[in-house]
C-alpha cells in the first residue's frame, strides 16, 4: 500500500465550499462505519451487492474510489477481487487513517493506494477502468463543483471505461411533504446534501461526455424502516434493480455511464 498525503491536506486543501463538511467528516471518522451500519443489513446488501455484481470486477483492472471515506467499498472490493488495483481518494485525513489501519498487515494492502485529495481536482496516476463514487456527489454544494467532479471522472477513465455513481433520489413523497431537494446546514456547522431527479442526473452525465447511460434504483426504504428488513430480502432487491422501472424506486439512484471508445 502506498500513500500520497499532500502537505496541504486538510482545511486549506479542500475547496472552500466544503470546509465545514471536512470538519464534520474528521470528527465522524472513527464512528462512521458504525453509523452507516445502522441502515441495516438489507440496505447494504441491496445497494452494495448489486453494484459490485454489475461492475464485473472479476475481469480485473484499475479502479478509482472517489470519496472513499473509511473504505466501506474499497475494503470489500480489495478483499473479494484480487485482480483489481484501487486508487482510494478522500479529502479527510482522519478517514484515510482509519482505512490505512485496516489495510496495514493485510494481504490486500499492496493493491490499494491512498490519496488525500479533492475529487473536483484529482486525477489518478493512470487511467482506470472504473470510477466508483458512492453518495459523494450529493454533498458537493454547487452545480459548478458537481460538474467539475463529473468532468474529472470522465478524464480519469480510459476509453470504454465505466462510471458507477450512487446518489440520493428525490422522490414524490419528499415533494408532497415539502422536503427540499437541497438542505444546507453549513451555516450551523453541518454540511450540504441534496437529492437528484433521474432526468437531472442524466442531463449532467451527458453534459460531462458520458454515453450509454443506464439508471437503476435500489428498492430501499428510508433508514428507519430499512433497518428492520431481514437481509434475506436482498436477493429480491437485486432482481427488481435490473428492471428499467427501478430508477423510480427506493431512496438510492444508481447510474452506470460509459466513456466512449
Amino acid at each position: 500500500m502506498s500513500e500520497n498525503f499532500s502537505a496541504g491536506c486538510g482545511e486549506g486543501f479542500v475547496n472552500p465550499e466544503q470546509r465545514s463538511e471536512l470538519s464534520v467528516r474528521e470528527q465522524m471518522a472513527q464512528t462512521y462505519a458504525q453509523l452507516v451500519a445502522q441502515r441495516g443489513a438489507y440496505w447494504w446488501y441491496a445497494v452494495r451487492e448489486f453494484v459490485l455484481e454489475r461492475m464485473r470486477l472479476h475481469q480485473g483492472g484499475k479502479l478509482y474510489d472517489a470519496g472513499c471515506g473509511v473504505g466501506l467499498y474499497t475494503l470489500a472490493i480489495a478483499e473479494r477481487f484480487a485482480a483489481v488495483e484501487i486508487f482510494a481518494v478522500d479529502f479527510s485525513p482522519a478517514s484515510l487513517q482509519q482505512l490505512r489501519q485496516q489495510l496495514d498487515g493485510s494481504s490486500v494492502g499492496t493493491r490499494v493506494q491512498l490519496f488525500c485529495a479533492d475529487i473536483t481536482h484529482f486525477l489518478p496516476p493512470a487511467p482506470v477502468r472504473w470510477v466508483l463514487c458512492t453518495e459523494v456527489l450529493q454533498h458537493l454544494p454547487t452545480l459548478q463543483l458537481r460538474r467539475q467532479a463529473l468532468e474529472r471522472f470522465y478524464q480519469a477513465l480510459h476509453p470504454g471505461g465505466e462510471l458507477w455513481l450512487l446518489v440520493a433520489r428525490h422522490r414524490r413523497w419528499h415533494r408532497r411533504r415539502g422536503i427540499p431537494k437541497e438542505i444546507d446546514e453549513r451555516p450551523h456547522g453541518g454540511y450540504f446534501r441534496m437529492r437528484f431527479l433521474p432526468r437531472e442526473l442524466l442531463q449532467e452525465l451527458r453534459r460531462a461526455g458520458f454515453r450509454r447511460i443506464r439508471l437503476y434504483g435500489a428498492p430501499v426504504p428510508p433508514v428507519r424502516l430499512g433497518r428492520r428488513l431481514p437481509a434475506s430480502l436482498w436477493r429480491c432487491a437485486l432482481w427488481l434493480e435490473r428492471l428499467p422501472v427501478s430508477a423510480y424506486l427506493g431512496e438510492v439512484l444508481i447510474a452506470q455511464a460509459h466513456k466512449p471508445c
